[in-house]
């Protein structure tokens, strides 16, 4: 008896000092990263979609000949390597050896030929016109000529050769972008929800299912020729729409419910400054700019250059980003994402901060030519985002009230109680109808984004030729016109710059729009998430990201 009571004290005692050893729980249920990609692509082609949110898929199912690395430099992808011709026209792709779809099939340079055919015949893609720099490829999409006279060849099964028209040295950046990655363009990837089992997956990822709620879960692609760089053995993309409803998934920290997100693009902007204090988000540049577009159609106050130029003066950048969020956007200083255009990188066109000196200068003008005359209403369009509306509306505030202040300046000519008192509305729409206000000219000012085209900063200048067909604001210089005409053939990369500085300075004198901001990236993220990158053009690349194995003894 007394040995069985010397057992049960010396258990007892055991329990009590804390020799049994701790278990080690971890702290969330899940080990893969969740990503909310937002609303699903109505097809895995995407041509008539420039949604950036989307085109995430795209890069983590398929690959093409080049892609953008982490640190932003396009290298090699299907393409082991290539080569330029000495004239800079040619370009001779070389296909790695060990190429396959997810379902093992090689791929070879003839499948190249037959996406490129295949995408230039799509009715609806947006993108074809980024590709007419290739010799043939405008003729071949407006049924000029067959196929055989474009310039994408497949010379054997790992050689592909690309002739252009002329030299571009932005064209890898083309290739670069989500929609040139490789991918047939059958039905499966029209009706991809019900067929993502057939798909031939190019790239890092390969869809293992789809669930009710939008929830896509991927798996490594262990035919992918970079499997083997690839962190994360499976993935999860939610498609919640609402911000609101995304942030309070990200923040949710319950260990049960798989679906609670991890990673996520713009939050919601009344959160953003918090976010960022609490050192949850990362910020990176784009190659995307807002700007303020002038319609010089109509017979007000826009088409005097006077007041475009007052608009320019008062408008305080920094200040609408700060009132904001910090995190938003920077402030533009020039009519492109780059300084490169400029002679000198510092060199300033546009101020940041407001100069209602400047802004009182050209008001005095515009006034004086028309006799006083108070603007009855100044009109800005938008399109019909979270992001956009509060834009354009604290911009709308900043406008008013300096050009009231400004006015007040130029005394005798305004009772005190009204100024100028110029009444700024702001109409935001949806995609499709603000086109068809803009077609119909039925407003002053356009508040926009324009994004350069793949590393093509001169791109933008292009825009506003006579002959463009972007250009439906009634701007035309002949001037501009001819710098643009002999910047376009320029060789020498010194005197193309040359131009293209003299060409952003008549520009910013004539002022048919005004630069704003460059959009940032901005990415929430939970603090064990690792290794998540953004291209320039704003895609994720998951291709490294991981979520951290936090484990805590209890």
């Amino acid at each position: 008896m007394k040995k069985l009571l010397c057992i049960i004290l010396i258990f007892m005692m055991m329990l009590t000092s804390g020799c049994v050893e701790k278990k080690v729980k971890p702290t969330t249920s899940r080990k893969f990263l969740v990503y909310n990609v937002g609303e699903l692509p109505s097809d895995l082609l995407m041509l008539n979609s420039d949604n950036v949110r989307q085109k995430d898929l795209l890069l983590a199912l398929f690959e093409g000949l080049v892609r953008e690395d982490k640190y932003g430099e396009i290298v090699p992808a299907m393409a082991e390597s290539y080569e330029i011709s000495a004239d800079k026209i040619g370009y001779t792709f070389k296909l790695r050896k060990d190429l396959h779809y997810s379902d093992g099939r090689s791929i070879k340079a003839i499948d190249f030929v037959r996406f490129f055919h295949n995408i230039l015949l799509e009715k609806d893609n947006i993108f074809a016109e980024q590709l007419y720099c290739i010799f043939g490829a405008k003729d071949f999409r407006m049924g000029k000529v067959t196929f055989d006279k474009v310039a994408i060849v497949a010379k054997d099964d790992l050689t592909l050769e690309i002739r252009l028209n002329s030299p571009n040295e932005y064209f890898k950046n083309i290739l670069s972008n989500p929609v040139f990655t490789l991918r047939e363009t059958s039905i499966n990837k029209r009706n991809w929800k019900d067929s993502y089992y057939d798909i031939q997956y190019s790239g890092p990822f390969i869809i293992k299912g789809i669930n009710k709620d939008g929830e896509i879960s991927l798996l490594k692609n262990e035919k992918y020729w970079r499997a083997h760089e690839i962190v994360s053995s499976e993935m999860l993309f939610t498609s919640i729409k609402d911000e609101e409803k995304t942030l309070a998934d990200f923040e949710t920290t319950g260990s049960s419910d798989t679906s609670k997100i991890d990673v996520f693009v713009s939050p919601p902007i009344s959160e953003g400054n918090t976010l960022s204090m609490e050192k949850k988000t990362i910020t990176i540049p784009t190659n995307s700019m807002y700007y303020l577009t002038f319609n010089l159609n109509t017979s007000g106050s826009v088409k005097d250059n006077n007041f475009r130029n007052a608009i320019s003066a008062i408008i305080s950048k920094e200040f609408i980003i700060q009132t904001i969020s910090k995190d938003l956007a920077v402030a533009a200083i020039n009519y492109t994402t780059s300084s490169i255009t400029n002679d000198n990188s510092g060199k300033l066109i546009f101020d940041v901060f407001g100069n209602k000196d400047k802004g009182t200068k050209y008001l005095k003008e515009y006034l004086k030519i028309n006799n006083y005359e108070k603007e009855p209403e100044l009109i800005i369009v938008y399109e019909n985002k979270d992001l956009d509306n509060r834009i354009v509306r604290e911009m709308a505030k900043n406008i008013k009230q300096n050009l009231d202040e400004v006015a007040k300046n130029i005394k005798g000519h305004f009772d005190e109680k009204d100024y100028l008192n110029v009444n700024v509305v702001c109409k935001g729409y949806e995609k499709d109808e603000l086109n068809k206000v803009i077609k119909q000219g039925d407003y002053n000012i356009l508040f926009s984004k324009i994004d350069e085209e793949y590393g093509d900063v001169f791109k933008f200048f292009s825009r506003w030729t006579s002959s463009s067909s972007y250009n439906v604001y009634g701007y035309k210089n002949l001037v501009y016109d001819k710098i643009i005409e002999s910047a376009l053939k320029e060789k020498d990369k010194k005197n193309k710059i040359k131009l293209y500085n003299e060409a952003q300075e008549i520009l910013a004198k004539d002022l048919p729009c005004i630069p704003i901001f460059i959009a940032n990236t901005v990415i929430c993220k939970k603090e064990n998430v690792k290794d998540v990158y953004s291209t320039k053009g704003g895609n994720l690349i998951l291709d490294y990201a991981y979520k951290e194995d936090n484990t805590v003894a209890k």
